[in-house]
């Protein structure tokens, strides 16, 4: 893979063990992180600075908006799409617009779980 093919995750987490594990899986799987990032403010801001490939929400953000706001104004502002770490919560939101692509979230997951992608 080249440099320029790499996803990069911006990663939404508020718990520091949780941030730091999640990190280093990915990065272990070559996958570029931003972050951690607690409030969605911050994250809205990184988004900006950084142009992530990828929202990747660990867990709800600060402030006022939550994961479902958060996500629609990734999409809608910077063309990001999100999905949630939990799969039970990912899948709970249905086929909305901000959802990252199935092929997508299968390669975050077995990044973050080293089990085999299914075809």
């Amino acid at each position: 893979m080249t440099d320029h093919d790499k996803e990069t995750v911006l990663l939404i987490c508020g718990e520091d063990i949780d941030a730091a594990a999640i990190m280093t899986t990915l990065y272990d799987a070559d996958i570029r992180v931003v972050g951690p990032i607690q409030t969605a403010r911050m994250a809205l801001a990184m988004t900006a600075q950084t142009g992530p490939t990828l929202a990747l929400m660990a867990g709800q953000p600060t402030g006022e908006r939550k994961v479902p706001e958060l996500a629609a104004t990734l999409l809608s502002t910077w063309g990001v799409r999100s999905m949630l770490l939990d799969p039970l919560e990912h899948e709970a939101h249905g086929q909305q617009d901000w959802r990252a692509p199935d092929h997508q979230v299968a390669r975050i997951r077995h990044a973050l779980t080293r089990e085999p992608l299914q075809a």
